[in-house]
């Protein structure tokens, strides 16, 4: 899926475990199927998992999220618990977390038996994750791939993207989304946000709203960016629930709406065309959401 992606196999995990964490190193390894595109899983035995990035460019995302992902303990979902910190160096030269693995289904629609209590649970995971004190924490931008900066510092990405799938979208009606969004700036302090709330990093148990992985796109900025998850991950029958619990305004609606069309045409235009079908499908249900897809 990029040019420095790194060919991992069982061999190789196996023989990392044997190094860093002998105590696992026999147990059973199964690499995870994921539409993810920054680390590479690979289950150990039943109840952990080991998290590594795929390609440079991510490395400094999973050291982010190793470094700060305690200071999010207690909140009302569950999210990840690490259990070990390695470093492969010098041959790759990257950390790799190893995790409590999270027991559940990947939260599609079909994971999901009461649409209405899912966005009420996931509001109220937003409320308690935007309250958890932010004192030295990354701020947006670099940090996590710009999600929660404001809206006008990203138009030339976005635009440059809702061209290149223009064949698959109302190009009109996704720019003027994008500009009446763009002109409106979030004034408040910024907030602790999980930048990338889709399907796969949300777990599902018996039917409701459970758990929430991947803290690789977290930091400090707009929460409109996890807002976004009215349109790409909420059933569109459930989206005004989760905006009336969270009280947002229209100026914290646009927004989300805006982040939400960002992060499908930015993804969709460049893993179109087989690098990663899966994520496309995701993109393309988010662009049906908006209206905006042909």
């Amino acid at each position: 899926m990029h040019p420095d992606d790194l060919t991992m196999n069982d061999a190789m995990i196996r023989a990392l475990l044997t190094q860093h964490a002998p105590q696992w190193a026999a147990l059973p390894l199964q690499r995870v199927d994921s539409s993810g595109t920054d680390n590479a899983m690979f289950r150990i035995g039943s109840e952990l998992v080991l998290r590594i990035p795929r390609h440079r460019s991510a490395v400094a995302l999973l050291s982010k999220e190793l470094d700060w992902l305690a200071h999010l303990d207690g909140l009302p979902l569950k999210i990840p618990t690490l259990r070990y910190r390695g470093h492969v160096a010098p041959e790759i030269d990257r950390e790799f977390g190893i995790f409590d693995w999270i027991h559940g289904d990947t939260a599609t629609p079909e994971a999901i038996t009461d649409t209405d209590r899912a966005a009420i649970a996931l509001a109220g995971f937003l409320e308690a994750l935007h309250g958890v004190a932010t004192d030295g924490a990354p701020v947006a931008g670099p940090s996590n791939n710009s999600r929660g900066v404001p809206l006008a510092d990203m138009t030339a990405r976005t635009v440059a993207a809702i061209e290149t799938v223009s064949d698959e979208i109302d190009t009109a009606a996704a720019l003027a989304i994008w500009e009446d969004a763009a002109s409106l700036t979030h004034d408040a302090a910024g907030v602790w946000l999980h930048g990338d709330l889709k399907a796969d990093n949300l777990i599902a148990v018996d039917g409701n709203l459970a758990g929430v992985i991947d803290w690789g796109l977290s930091a400090v900025g707009d929460p409109a960016t996890d807002y976004a998850a009215a349109w790409s991950w909420l059933e569109p029958s459930a989206r005004s629930t989760f905006r009336d619990v969270l009280e947002l305004s229209d100026s914290d609606w646009l927004r989300a709406k805006a982040w939400a069309l960002y992060g499908a045409v930015i993804a969709l235009s460049y893993y179109r065309g087989g690098r990663n079908e899966q994520l496309c499908r995701q993109c393309r249900l988010t662009l049906s959401r908006l209206d905006l897809l042909r």
